[in-house]
């Protein structure tokens, strides 16, 4: 007889969740049921009907998974707890979708007399997210075979997202370097939207931490938004990031959206709208809510200003006037200073998908934002559109890989040296749901130039600097670069371990 053993927590727990919650019984049992006691199948049935709660109804997939994997052992061969299990997986807040794969797979190996598109195009949507490109394929055409017509649409994006991803990832850009900022800035929650000062010593981001609480908590992880702050030690290193204190902080969601290029305005998220605050003296003034002719009845998500900040650029879900889901904007300020009526970017940066994360190179002639639309691999990619004379936007442009991922990819902002760029992902071998990446894109020839010039320095001053020259000597070139040439010794370090250059 197996004995199926509950702490009193977990028992006082399921039993006062079941109390207000029954769920209609659809589970096909397996015969395991049948060695257990009555109490302890009672108890099974219970896990899986709570977990059915919490997974379908709460959308609480993390916590739906706790209880199936407590029923796990004595329905191992039933399909469709393997597909629940799967299926939480791909719904987690967490990158280890891939683990869905093995659940998947058993599931269809014991509905083999059925064929059920639905965990074929799961199954498809595992390997995407595991860039396992081929497979991905035959499960997405699998359940393409048997998808209701009224589906095509959805499996035939997700066929094209494989195929561009294929694509960018067998022409994978050697010349970026992507560099997650550690376990000093990023948890094991959701780390996103990263805005940096002009040096890079400041660093403000939005996180869901267990900090704070609020009435109005993420229906998934029940935490709310809340703005952090860090300052970076050393070349690598940042400070043990802590909530900023009001008034960029309040009892709700607040998080941050974009800082002005001399960082003098920031930008932020609160209560389904853009508001902005001012830097003075080192102390940021209460927000303001941006007006009606930017905020809507509908959500306002992003946006970010240009240069001379009398443009700007936003995100809404505006049904009114958007393509579908949310849509990138512009407004501009009027001689009296006031911001005019927001106008849509139109069908060639819009799509029927969701944009996200707009931000603008120093010119204010390259536009960066995420698209779940256009070439996208999955989720959200980075895309960029370059502006002409006459004030038309290019079609965009996918970043690419690595920059781009099956994986949302959001929040992308490029420094003004066009050299590094932070951005948020949710791809593979993070700390939590998203992380804060930092970006390098090396332009060889450029920086071999830059680097040439830099030896030159040395050359010319050795003896005044007292020291050889040698590439080997990292830190005293870092040194001599800050001074010198105020460029950044990391990059330096990609230069010598590129060219292999030797300096004796």
């Amino acid at each position: 007889m197996k004995h199926f053993f509950l702490t009193f927590y977990f028992l006082f727990l399921v039993n006062s969740i079941w109390s207000q919650e029954t769920v209609k019984d659809s589970i096909n049992y397996t015969d395991n049921l049948v060695s257990l006691s009555e109490n302890d199948m009672s108890f099974v049935r219970r896990l899986i009907h709570l977990g059915d709660s919490l997974f379908f109804k709460l959308k609480q997939p993390d916590e739906a998974f706790k209880y199936y994997l407590g029923g796990y052992d004595y329905m191992v061969d039933d399909p469709a707890l393997n597909m629940k299990i799967g299926q939480c997986f791909l719904a987690s807040v967490t990158d280890e979708k891939s683990n869905a794969i093995p659940y998947l797979v058993k599931a269809i190996e014991l509905k083999q007399d059925k064929k059920d598109p639905e965990v074929y195009y799961n199954l498809g949507q595992a390997y995407h997210y595991d860039e396992q490109w081929d497979s991905a394929l035959i499960y997405y055409n699998k359940a393409k075979l048997t998808m209701k017509k009224s589906e095509s649409k959805k499996i035939n994006k997700r066929i094209a997202e494989v195929i561009y991803g294929k694509k960018a990832y067998s022409k994978i850009q050697k010349n970026i370097i992507i560099r997650n900022l550690g376990p000093q800035v990023n948890s094991k929650y959701s780390d996103f939207c990263p805005l940096v000062d002009a040096v890079e010593n400041d660093l403000f981001f939005t996180s869901r931490r267990h900090e704070f609480r609020s009435d109005n908590p993420d229906i998934r992880t029940h935490l709310t938004e809340n703005i952090y702050f860090s300052q970076r030690k050393d070349f690598k290193n940042w400070t043990t990031p802590y909530p900023s204190e009001a008034p960029l902080n309040n009892d709700g969601h607040s998080a941050t959206v974009s800082i002005s290029m001399d960082g003098s305005e920031m930008i932020l998220f609160r209560e389904g709208n853009l508001w902005i605050s001012y830097k003075k003296d080192s102390a940021w003034s209460k927000p303001k809510k941006l007006p009606n002719t930017i905020n809507s009845v509908y959500v306002e998500t992003s946006a970010c200003l240009n240069y001379s900040m009398d443009t700007l650029y936003y995100v809404s879900s505006n049904e009114d006037l958007s393509m579908g889901g949310l849509d990138i904007f512009m407004s501009v300020k009027g001689e009296d200073g006031r911001w005019k009526k927001g106008k849509t970017l139109g069908h060639v940066i819009n799509t029927e998908y969701d944009e996200e994360g707009v931000a603008l190179s120093r010119d204010g002639n390259t536009l960066y934002f995420s698209s779940r639309g256009h070439d996208s691999m999955g989720g959200y990619d980075v895309f960029k559109s370059t502006k002409d004379f006459q004030g038309n936007w290019s079609k965009p442009v996918n970043l690419g890989a690595p920059i781009n991922t099956p994986h949302d990819d959001v929040y992308f902002m490029m420094r003004a040296n066009g050299r590094h760029a932070y951005y948020s992902s949710s791809r593979k071998g993070g700390y939590g749901e998203k992380d804060i990446y930092r970006i390098t894109i090396i332009d060889h020839k450029k920086e071999l130039s830059v680097a040439k010039k830099d030896i030159d320095f040395l050359l010319l001053n050795k003896d005044s600097l007292n020291t050889t020259v040698s590439p080997r000597d990292i830190d005293h070139l870092k040194k001599v670069r800050e001074t010198a040439l105020n460029a950044t010794v990391d990059l330096l370090k990609t230069i010598f371990q590129v060219s292999n250059a030797q300096v004796d």
